[in-house]
């Protein structure tokens, strides 16, 4: 392709990942539409015009002419953000997902080529990280997305649980149905809704006062906030969620643990130790490998 064409192909492309018209953009530069129709068919604009052009489209110079820039020069940080800024809203999480699942292959040491994310799934398919260093799980089928990540901590995971008694309570809570049913209904409601625990019993046909016990728990670890009303003369306490994502995310991942990671894509397993390391620093010996065929060995 020569650098005419990668030019205009490349001008075209990012007009309409910006949901772009040829009219809209034409009157960003104050030029007509005919201007912007000739330079992506058959000429370039004027020399003065090209740095407008390209900060118009949120890109870079050498990306809109093709140039391919050493890895060394290239800031990985802001080509992200400027592909993430010129992504529309309803796009973005979309390009999240590739960004994450392209970067989760790229640390398969089986495989040189660019980890692409398919738009279907036969099977319900994640992708998982393991090394010395960190942990990474994706969940790939479009039903419902997601992608964790976390770098281990060298004294490992458990040196941050400290006291696990509330870990434990929380988990009480949430080992419950009606619990998980309450969550559910609360987290379905818009910002700054109320709700008293009789209207959560009447229609979760669940007994206020189990209603109420599960409420409690949630309000002594900040998960729902409570408020007094005067209504009517009467004094009502009304209740408030607070959309907890590491909560939503608990209650995924708790989901796709009892429905078995079966089929992974990719499964990168580069380790000889677990996230979990032992407080006294004792370490366990690693378990020696077979050596790998000697050259000429039958």
């Amino acid at each position: 392709m020569d650098k005419n064409s990668v030019f205009r192909t490349n001008l075209v492309k990012r007009r309409k990942a910006l949901g772009l018209t040829q009219e809209q953009l034409a009157a960003r530069l104050n030029v007509s539409p005919q201007a912007v129709s000739k330079w992506e068919n058959s000429s370039y604009p004027d020399g003065e015009l090209i740095p407008k052009l390209a900060k118009e489209l949120n890109t870079s110079l050498d990306s809109l002419f093709g140039v391919k820039v050493m890895d060394s020069e290239r800031d990985i940080e802001q080509i992200i953000n400027d592909e993430m800024r010129s992504t529309p809203a309803e796009k973005r999480s979309e390009k999240f997902m590739k960004i994450m699942y392209t970067a989760l292959c790229a640390c398969n040491p089986n495989t040189d080529t660019v980890g692409r994310l398919r738009e279907s799934f036969e099977h319900e398919t994640f992708a998982a990280l393991k090394t010395d260093r960190e942990l990474a799980v994706s969940r790939l089928s479009s039903d419902l997305r997601y992608f964790c990540f976390l770098e281990i901590p060298e004294n490992g995971v458990n040196s941050y649980f400290g006291d696990t008694t509330n870990m434990v309570r929380l988990f009480n809570t949430l080992a419950d149905d009606d619990a998980i049913k309450i969550i559910s209904y609360l987290g379905a409601s818009v910002r700054n809704k109320m709700f008293s625990a009789e209207m959560i019993s009447e229609k979760l046909d669940i007994p206020l006062e189990k209603v109420q016990h599960v409420i409690d728990r949630l309000d002594r670890f900040g998960l729902v906030w409570r408020m007094s009303a005067n209504i009517s003369g009467s004094s009502v306490i009304l209740y408030g969620y607070t959309h907890q994502i590491l909560l939503a995310l608990i209650l995924v991942m708790a989901k796709s643990i009892t429905n078995y990671l079966q089929y992974m894509d990719p499964n990168v397993e580069e380790w000889t130790q677990g996230a979990f390391r032992r407080e006294n620093g004792e370490q366990d010996e690693v378990v020696p490998q077979v050596p790998w065929w000697g050259e000429g060995e039958l």
